[in-house]
Formats: C-alpha cells, sequence, structure tokens
C-alpha cells in the first residue's frame, strides 16, 4: 500500500464540487505565478525591443516619406537640366532685343515653369540664375550675380548639385541648386534653383510617435538642415548643432536615458538623427505589463465564475435525475447483479449506481415492448396479405376475359389479360426481388392498357439487351418511371409524335447496366429536377425509386434524370451487373 493511497481515496471520495474547486485554486495559482515570472523576466524585455523595433519603422516610415519629395525636387531638376528649350532660351546673347527676351519668356521659360509648378506642389519656387543678360521677369530668371553675393552659396568648382538650408525673414528656408551645362553649345553660366516648401517637405517627420522625441537632419557635411522636438516645453534636452558632429560620442554618454536611432537618406546623403527618452518607453512597457496582469486577473475571476456555474448547471440537474431514477429502480435494485461496479461514492458514483438498476429492469421491459411490437407488425403484415387473395383475383380477370371474347368484346378480353398479367409481375408471387425481364414485362402490360385507354395516342419502343433480362432488381421500380413519363411529359405535350423509348444497355467501360425512359413531351425546368430527389413531389415515386435503388444496390447506382424543356426527359436507372445487394 502506497503511503499516498489514503490521499487519492480521500480525495477520489470527495463530492464533485469540492474536487472542481481544489483543483481549480491550485491550477490558478500555479499559472497566476507562473505569468507573473514570465512577464516581468522576459517579457518586459521583449515588449522593450518591440518598441524599439516600432519606432525604428515609424521613422523608416517617414524617411521615406521624405525620401519621395527629395526624388521628385530632384527629377524636376532632371528636367530643366534636359529642357534644350529653356537652355538655348538662357544661353542667347540678348543685348537690348528685348521683343527677343519676351518671345523667350513666353515661349520657353515661363509655360515650362508654371508645368512644374503644377506638377510638383513641395517646390515653390523655380527660377533660374543666368549670366547671358535676361532683364529678371516674373521671378522666373535673375541675375547670376545676386546668387553669388549669397553666403550660403558655395561655388567650388567640383560642386555641381548642393542642398541648402537657411533664414531669411524669420522663415527656415532649404534650396536645390544645380548648375547647368556650360560648354560651346551653352556658352553662359547658368544655375538651377529650386526652394522647396520647408514645411511640407519636412511634415513626415514631425509625427513619427506620439510621445515626446528630438530628431536632427544634417548633411552629409553635418550642416543642420532641420530639426524637431515635441518635448514639454518645446526646448530640446539636446543640442541639435553638435548631435550630427558628434552622434556617436553623445549617445554612448547618454545611452541610459535616452533612445537613439540613426537612419541615412540616400538619395543625397543626408543623416537623420532620432532620440527619445527611455523612461518613456518603460512607462509604456510598465503601462502594457499592468494591463495584461489585469487581464489575466479579470480571466481568472471570469473562469471561477463560469467553471462553477457551470458545475452547477450540470450537478442540479444531476441530483434531480438520480433521485427520480432512484425511485424508479428501487424495486429491483436489490434483486439484479449491477451492469458495472462503480468504485467511487461521488455524485457520478450514485449516478452510475442508480443508472445500472434502471438499466436492467429497463432492458427487460424493452425486450418484452420489442418482441410484442414485432409480433403486432408481423399479425398485422399477415392480415393485410390475406386481404389480397391473388389467385381469386387472377380466376375472377381470366373469367372476364372469357366472357369478353363469348361475347365479341376481343378489346376486352385483351385489356383485361393485360391487367391480369400487370398485377401478377406487380404482385411477383410476395417476393420483393424480381428480375429486370419480368419488369419490362411489367411496364409491357402497362404501356399497353395505357395505348387501349388513350386510343394509342403515344407510340413505344423498345431496344433491349437480352442478355441483361435475368439480371435481380426491386419490385415496381420501372412501372413508376413509365407512369410519369406519360402523366408528366406526353399528356400535356400537343406534338403528334408522342413517344415513349425504353432501353436497356449496357455502360461502355462500366460494369453497369442501364434500364432508360425516354419521352418526347414537354420536360421539366432544370431548377425542379432537384426537388424531385429531395422533396415529395406530384412525380409519382422519384424519390422513394431512386432511394430503393440505393439501399438495395449501394450509394453508387440508382436514378439519373436529365431533361430539356419542349424537347423530352430521360430517366435512367442505374445497377451493377454483378447484381448482388450490398450486405
Amino acid at each position: 500500500m502506497s503511503l499516498f493511497d489514503p490521499v487519492f481515496d480521500l480525495f477520489r471520495n470527495l463530492k464533485l464540487k469540492t474536487k472542481l474547486k481544489l483543483i481549480y485554486f491550485f491550477a490558478s495559482a500555479v499559472a497566476f505565478f507562473l505569468l507573473i515570472f514570465v512577464l516581468n523576466a522576459a517579457i518586459g524585455r521583449q515588449l522593450f525591443e518591440h518598441e524599439r523595433s516600432s519606432l525604428g519603422n515609424a521613422l523608416q516610415q517617414s524617411i521615406s516619406q521624405l525620401e519621395i519629395y527629395i526624388n521628385d525636387t530632384i527629377n524636376l531638376s532632371n528636367f530643366i537640366y534636359n529642357n534644350d528649350d529653356m537652355l538655348s532660351a538662357c544661353n542667347q546673347a540678348y543685348g537690348s532685343d528685348y521683343f527677343r527676351m519676351y518671345t523667350a519668356y513666353s515661349n520657353d521659360i515661363l509655360p515650362d515653369i508654371y508645368v512644374y509648378q503644377c506638377l510638383i506642389p513641395e517646390v515653390t519656387d523655380i527660377k533660374i540664375y543666368s549670366s547671358c543678360g535676361l532683364i529678371p521677369y516674373m521671378g522666373a530668371v535673375d541675375d547670376l550675380a545676386l546668387l553669388k553675393d549669397m553666403p550660403w552659396f558655395d561655388s567650388s568648382p567640383g560642386i555641381s548639385q548642393q542642398w541648402v538650408a537657411f533664414t531669411e525673414g524669420g522663415k527656415e528656408r532649404l534650396a536645390y541648386m544645380r548648375r547647368l551645362p556650360q560648354n560651346s553649345v551653352y556658352p553662359y553660366e547658368n544655375y538651377l534653383y529650386l526652394e522647396a516648401d520647408y514645411s511640407y517637405l519636412f511634415s513626415s517627420m514631425t509625427s513619427v510617435t506620439q510621445d515626446s522625441y528630438g530628431l536632427v537632419i544634417t548633411d552629409a557635411e553635418h550642416s543642420l538642415l532641420y530639426q524637431h522636438t515635441s518635448f514639454p516645453g518645446g526646448a530640446s534636452p539636446i543640442d541639435a548643432g553638435t548631435l550630427g558632429g558628434d552622434y556617436e560620442g553623445i549617445s554612448s554618454r547618454l545611452s541610459g536615458q535616452y533612445l537613439f536611432l540613426s537612419a541615412r537618406i540616400e538619395p543625397v546623403g543626408w543623416n537623420v538623427y532620432y532620440y527619445s527618452p527611455i523612461q518613456t518607453i518603460r512607462e509604456t512597457v510598465t503601462q502594457t505589463v499592468l494591463t495584461t496582469f489585469f487581464m489575466i486577473a479579470v480571466c481568472f475571476a471570469l473562469l471561477y465564475f463560469l467553471t462553477f456555474f457551470t458545475v452547477n448547471s450540470i450537478l442540479s440537474p444531476l441530483a434531480q435525475l438520480t433521485r427520480v431514477i432512484e425511485k424508479i429502480s428501487l424495486e429491483n435494485i436489490g434483486d439484479h447483479e449491477l451492469l458495472i461496479i462503480p468504485g467511487r461514492r461521488d455524485e457520478i458514483g450514485t449516478l452510475i449506481q442508480t443508472f445500472n438498476a434502471m438499466l436492467k429492469r429497463m432492458r427487460i421491459l424493452i425486450d418484452e415492448a420489442y418482441v410484442q411490437k414485432l409480433k403486432a407488425k408481423e399479425y398485422h403484415f399477415n392480415a393485410l396479405r390475406a386481404q389480397i387473395n391473388p389467385h381469386f383475383l387472377y380466376n375472377t380477370l381470366s373469367q372476364i376475359s372469357a366472357k369478353a371474347i363469348m361475347s365479341g368484346q376481343n378489346d376486352i378480353s385483351r385489356t383485361v389479360q393485360l391487367l391480369a398479367l400487370f398485377y401478377r409481375t406487380s404482385l411477383n408471387n410476395g417476393n420483393d426481388i424480381t428480375t429486370i425481364g419480368n419488369e419490362l414485362d411489367n411496364i409491357r402490360a402497362y404501356l399497353s392498357i395505357q395505348l387501349t385507354l388513350t386510343d394509342h395516342s403515344f407510340q413505344v419502343k423498345y431496344e433491349l439487351d437480352k442478355s441483361l433480362l435475368s439480371l435481380p432488381i426491386p419490385c415496381l421500380i420501372l412501372q413508376p418511371l413509365v407512369e410519369n413519363a406519360i402523366e408528366h411529359g406526353l399528356r400535356d405535350s400537343r406534338r403528334p409524335d408522342k413517344q415513349i423509348h425504353i432501353l436497356l444497355i449496357r455502360e461502355e467501360g462500366q460494369n453497369v447496366c442501364s434500364v432508360k425512359i425516354r419521352d418526347n413531351g414537354v420536360g421539366i425546368q432544370e431548377n425542379r429536377i432537384k426537388e424531385l430527389f429531395s422533396l415529395e413531389t406530384d412525380h409519382i415515386g422519384i424519390r422513394n425509386v431512386n432511394e430503393r435503388l440505393k439501399l438495395f444496390f449501394g450509394e453508387d447506382y440508382g436514378l439519373t434524370l436529365t431533361s430539356l424543356p419542349e424537347c423530352g426527359t430521360e430517366v435512367a436507372v442505374r445497377i451493377p451487373l454483378s447484381a448482388c445487394p450490398p450486405g
């Protein structure tokens, strides 16, 4: 005997509700403390890295938008750089020929500038600084000397294009300048000046995140181009002018206080530096962890109430059921051996004991009732069969036929003989199974009677493979299908050549025999065909015949029906050549 056996026995015999309380308490305690440990040890760090990664993605998205604006500006400069008309207009010696100047402005310079400004909205000013002597007009062309006098202009020979940030009139500005071609064809020195909308160009950098952060953009020489801060009061804790020149040192020195990210804008070689307080990220992580703790606690509380609501909803009906079963089985509970010997004394054990006693009694009662019901059905069936005396029916029909012949009524005699044949093949001596040959004899008799009754209003054609006549088939399969062809196919048809075509064939390449019943009547609408197999309709026996065939031969066999309105209908009875019923 194990040391823990008494504990196991005690636990096993506790009430189910007490067991669930203990299980829930220990499972919840272990799960809760394990989750707290995991969240503090691992998830907090993962959340921090996730926040860092999210900030990096947000920064990269903002940079991607900025790159689009920059590329638009550079592409615009490429268009102008390769615009021969504008270059030619800026490389002419006009002297005092003002008409030529006006023509150059009107035809070659101003129209293109207006188009470019409409296409690129972030470029607010397009101007050409030229040394060819063009008089300034409409802000489109200006004297090159004015540009060279600007303090930020760099006339170094190796510099053909540059971005310049400057302040003018208390407003931040950003311009892109590019030296236009100068050669034997274009002898004058010209510069293209494109001024970008400063706020519009850098708008994507002002919404990297909702938290406090700082952002600095410098050119390749670490000259400040743009800065943004969203700290309280608008003051930046880090000097933007020195961050670009000493990013490594500053980020290393302040790594415990700020999260630093850097990126490069490749088309122009700019550097982007981002920094935000680590405390902000920690607060976000802490808030997430606390929210998670709260949600876990809420889940455990909900689980507690749901668990005991479920337990009570199960145990209360079981207790009532047990009391009812005890009343039913009290009479014989001590007289019979139990079918199952339970080894527990909780509610489930009590239910098993009571159920076994009731089951024993119910089996006896069910056996008695079942036998009586079978006998009653058998008696009822025999009584029904006794009501139909085939021999009496056949003898009566034979006498009627003989009297008709004696009276010279040969048509009546023939019809009566066909009726006798029809009932003989239908009743089939009380057997449920017949042959295809007998079924065809049955519908021959039926069709002959119908031809007599309808004054031969339609024709019947047979194509039969006689080697298949001996295959077995359930009784009364074909007659309902032929009746449907007459009642629903031919009766309402107005065509003079109404016909029923009976075929008995082998399906090529398949171990299947088909009996096909075709008519050239009114046909059936496509949406009605499925209803014939699923609903009780006025088409006699379609569903019943199909189910009988599947029950006898299997699910792979049965009826198929195809029809075209005003063209006719074909019903095929598919049975296996082996003709052996399943099971």
